[in-house]
């Protein structure tokens, strides 16, 4: 926890980031999972307390990340891994669900299908096809140029103007309160409003008429402008992608949010040709990805529970190291082999039940554990001196190998 304020140079022969940082710096933050909560809520600040260093940052504290099914568990197959999805979407798409999806101070819910519909709907047909459609209508109808209207040419102009300094406004006031969700959802709005302005404009049927060029001008003008917009507003979530937006329209770099306002001088050509900004998944074929990368669920056995013994009682039994130096199989048994083991200077005879799991020339060499003063029965007419040590489960059965100690050791 120190680390805080001793990266900073706390104590230290120059202490200016301390000053800077932690001193003089009224929005410290500290953005943490909630199973960490009372170190940074309690002991933190008795530490800061017994140094006598003010006590004025702020806790933002996120939950877990759920599925249906509840906490993510290996034993009930249900565990999400991150480059999973990553490897499938690239790291734009699992940021933005993450971010969209999981409202900071609650616990969040993952889930394939919910994830594949807000990549579908938010990056694929809002964002992306706004941004095909845009920039194609650019080239098709002004050779790649953008034109800057003077004035509200279209009935939409001022509403749609309004609608990105709104978007502005509130994602920037949500960032600054990290509701990542709330300025997310501006945005969101704001691509929504566009894709609904060419709805209204209809540039397809203004390109017919020439006396309507300073429309359909202003048209493509007030939708890169969205896009420009939203290029800024997305990059904290999807970086990659806002980027390869302003690359698209021409622009060369990105300003400060504060100082993101409508009314950009385009200089550049939009780009000729265009990849899909992100490419359309079939729900279907996602589930049947995610069912291939499940584990197989781990069943917790339920053990047969018997009657308490003494260490006295456990002294009874002798187990003893043994090296099987022949095997072979029962004569009137199919399920039965014959062995015999060596424990020390004796050599038994065990006959074992294990014939369905190992064929005989496997056990030659194998050093186990044996119950050496068992008494001695017969078994299908042959006598056995001991019983080799397996542990096994439903359909499952292994001999218990030691590797490294001799024959005749005794297991303690």
């Amino acid at each position: 926890l120190s680390n805080y304020i001793t990266a900073l140079g706390y104590d230290s022969e120059d202490d200016t980031n301390y000053q800077k940082f932690w001193i003089n710096n009224d929005n410290k933050c500290h953005i943490i999972g909630k199973d960490i909560l009372r170190f940074h809520a309690v002991y933190w600040p008795i530490m800061l307390m017994s140094l006598n260093i003010p006590i004025d940052f702020t806790l933002y504290v996120h939950g877990w990340i759920l599925t249906k099914e509840g906490k993510m568990s290996k034993s009930r197959g249900n565990a999400v891994y991150p480059m999973d999805l990553v490897n499938r979407y690239g790291v734009d798409p699992v940021r933005y669900y993450l971010a969209k999806e999981l409202p900071l101070g609650n616990d969040g819910l993952f889930s394939w299908d919910r994830f594949v519909e807000r990549y579908n709907t938010d990056l694929v047909n809002d964002l992306g096809n706004l941004l095909s459609r845009s920039v194609s209508m650019v080239n098709k109808y002004n050779d790649g140029v953008i034109v800057k209207p003077v004035g509200h040419i279209t009935a939409f102009d001022a509403d749609l103007e309004k609608a990105i300094s709104d978007a502005i406004s509130a994602n920037i006031n949500s960032f600054s309160n990290f509701e990542l969700q709330s300025g997310i959802i501006a945005v969101n709005n704001l691509v929504s409003r566009a894709n609904k302005y060419i709805d209204e404009t209809m540039p397809w049927a203004l390109a017919k008429d020439e006396s309507k060029k300073a429309e359909l001008n202003s048209v493509l003008y007030h939708l890169v402008e969205v896009l420009r917009v939203a290029a800024h507003l997305y990059d904290p979530v999807i970086p990659d992608a806002s980027k390869k937006v302003l690359n698209a329209l021409g622009v060369e770099n990105f300003v400060q949010t504060d100082e993101l306002v409508f009314g950009y001088d385009y200089t550049n050509k939009v780009a000729s040709s265009l990849e899909p900004l992100f490419k359309r998944v079939k729900l279907e074929e996602e589930l049947a990805y995610y069912e291939s990368l499940k584990q197989p669920v781990v069943k917790e056995i339920e053990f047969e529970k018997k009657e308490q013994i003494t260490i006295d009682d456990f002294a009874k039994t002798n187990l003893i190291v043994g090296e099987i130096l022949e095997c072979k199989k029962h004569a009137n048994a199919e399920k039965l082999l014959v062995s015999q083991v060596k424990m020390g200077s004796v050599t038994r005879q065990v006959v074992s039940g294990i014939a369905a799991y190992y064929k005989p020339e496997e056990l030659v060499g194998k050093k186990v554990i044996v119950v050496e003063n068992l008494k001695p029965v017969k078994i299908r007419g042959v006598e056995s001196f001991g019983m080799l040590l397996c542990a096994s489960n439903e359909d499952k059965l292994e001999l218990i190998e030691i590797k490294n100690i001799p024959s005749g050791a005794v297991i303690r």
